[in-house]
């Protein structure tokens, strides 16, 4: 269904009746529950802490082993994402995925999966071009040398965070 059509379908119901969707919508989806509670009471930084502790759990959990799911931690980032938060928090939790990731290929002193090194290597260059775009790269330019700096300390292709930094960096000229 296209939202048009759906606009039509919502303009033909008398008050009520929207409310009654609504709120079968709230007990129907977690998602739509946790969408609504946001509108109602937008509190950034609640939600920002919930996923931020989502890709923290995924490379430092309390007990067991890092699974290091990126997919888990890029659908936590897409719904943070949804919420149309501040530019600086998605930056923000865009970065934090990026150094989980490092600090837990030096934590662990292995190889890390390529799927881990893919979305690193990904995500860094698509929160460059964010940073840049919401015009915030001064904010985050002393954490960004850092997790540069971290790098440094890694073998593999995480190494390459650095190029891609300066290849943005050139771009920016």
């Amino acid at each position: 269904m296209s939202k048009t059509t759906l606009k039509k379908q919502l303009k033909e119901l008398t008050r009520e009746q929207l409310i009654e969707v609504m709120l079968e919508l709230y007990d129907a989806r977690k998602d739509a529950r946790e969408y609504l509670e946001y509108y109602v009471n937008p509190d950034e930084k609640k939600m920002h802490e919930k996923y931020k502790a989502v890709i923290t759990k995924e490379f430092f959990p309390q007990k067991g082993r890092a699974k290091g799911r990126t997919s888990v931690c890029k659908k936590a980032i897409k719904e943070f994402t949804t919420l149309h938060p501040s530019p600086r928090l998605i930056a923000d939790l865009r970065l934090w995925l990026v150094e989980a990731i490092c600090r837990h290929a030096v934590s662990s002193r292995r190889w890390i999966k390529e799927s881990q090194e893919g979305t690193a290597l990904t995500m860094f260059a698509d929160t460059l071009n964010y940073i840049f775009a919401n015009d915030i790269l001064e904010e985050y330019r002393r954490r960004i040398d850092d997790l540069l700096a971290l790098t440094q300390r890694l073998r593999g292709p995480l190494r390459t965070l650095k190029d891609a930094y300066a290849e943005f960096n050139d771009s920016m000229k």
